[in-house]
């Protein structure tokens, strides 16, 4: 019997840890497998996500072991694993791998092509990306579909040239069953950051990358010290300026109050021992993940105002947001949350009921399957239009 579900392709770099890497994998276990095979091809190997993404029934995974940055016979190789399995639909994540996803895309009007909108970094973006991205803005006006993340990116894409109509927001999905704290484990990291009793730990889960801008956060953190000795801090993440911003810490005199627990999968468990969680970004954030998971457990958060941070957060209902690159602004309002312990439950509650009726990865899902299906008809009936 003929196989009749949707074949789609998603091209990404590697199965790192990242926010976009995390949607793409709850997007395809979360996919109807009686309507769609997903097929993700990364660029790269390894990755920790990437023996998830091969656990999921249904899924494959599919490596193209590029050589290095100057290897384009993946292109070939796209293109051949285009015509073999019959895709339907290609929609790449990130950057390069939209590139070499679209260009091969390109030549085949019947394929659906549709483009992720994560709202990257825009500042400082090294040559390669630069190139890259500029090439992906020319391909994506060829794309079927732009998906932003958020109406930020949405408006990111509209200046970037591509046509309105063509965009759709698809808000990421939190996988509540992923962040189930382990109590023990939450009593363990406490008691390590040597909290002492009725302290308080406010943390930031985020790449340390210079987007991120943790240098905001601690010397929001010495602020707070000095005002509230007994609050202790907490960094979630790794990156290149992790060396940097360890000497940082023991600069402002705070590295014995301030801990860096690097990459973690466990997050639930980390993310629990937060009382507030915290972005300092100064890049443009899309739909971050890091502020929807702090929600989804029921944490207040302060966020900058950068890119659609302000969707997630509703400013005095469900936490902060304040100015970016403002430490004063920061540490006032940690002290705010910090002295006002109930009404800072009330705002962790509402982040939560929040993140459960907007924020679902059913719900991200069925959006996504909903475009799959409605493109794909509209593609087929304008192939029979030209036809005819």
């Amino acid at each position: 019997m003929k196989d009749k579900r949707i074949t789609v392709m998603f091209p990404i770099n590697q199965l790192g840890v990242g926010g976009a890497e995390q949607q793409l994998l709850e997007l395809v276990k979360n996919m109807d497998k009686d309507r769609f095979e997903p097929i993700v091809v990364s660029l790269y190997p390894g990755g920790s996500l990437e023996p998830e993404v091969k656990a999921v029934q249904g899924v494959e995974l599919i490596c193209l072991n590029r050589k290095g940055q100057h290897d384009f016979s993946i292109l070939f190789s796209i293109s051949r694993l285009l015509r073999q399995r019959r895709v339907k639909i290609i929609q790449p994540f990130l950057t390069p791998a939209s590139f070499f996803g679209l260009l091969p895309a390109l030549m085949n009007h019947r394929l659906v092509k549709i483009v992720t909108e994560r709202c990257g970094v825009r500042l400082h973006p090294h040559l390669g990306s630069m190139l890259y991205r500029k090439a992906e803005d020319f391909f994506t006006r060829f794309a079927d579909w732009v998906v932003a993340n958020s109406q930020a990116g949405e408006s990111y894409a509209i200046s970037r040239g591509i046509n309105p109509t063509r965009i759709k927001v698809i808000y990421n999905g939190i996988n509540l069953e992923r962040l189930a704290p382990n109590l023990a484990t939450v009593a363990r990291l406490r008691q390590n950051m040597r909290v002492p009793p009725g302290g308080k730990v406010v943390g930031i889960t985020a790449s340390l990358t210079t987007a991120k801008n943790h240098a905001t956060f601690l010397q929001m953190a010495k602020l707070v010290s000095q005002a509230m000795p007994q609050t202790r801090f907490a960094v979630l993440g790794d990156g290149p300026l992790r060396s940097t911003l360890e000497e940082m810490a023991k600069e402002l005199g705070i590295d014995s109050v301030v801990t860096f627990f690097g990459n973690q999968r466990e997050v639930g468990s980390y993310i629990s021992l937060y009382d507030i969680g915290c972005l300092t970004s100064v890049d443009h954030e899309g739909c971050s993940n890091a502020t929807l998971e702090a929600m989804a457990l029921g944490k207040p958060v302060v966020v900058t105002d950068i890119g659609g941070n302000r969707e997630i957060v509703d400013h005095g209902k469900t936490g902060l947001v304040i100015p970016p690159k403002d430490p004063q602004a920061f540490s006032k309002a940690i002290l705010t949350c910090l002295k006002q312990p109930d009404w800072t439950r009330q705002l962790g509650e509402r982040a939560r009921q929040k993140v459960l009726t907007q924020f679902s990865v059913e719900r991200m899902a069925q959006d996504y399957q909903v475009l799959y299906e409605s493109a794909l008809k509209e593609k087929e009936k304008n192939g029979r239009t030209v036809a005819a």
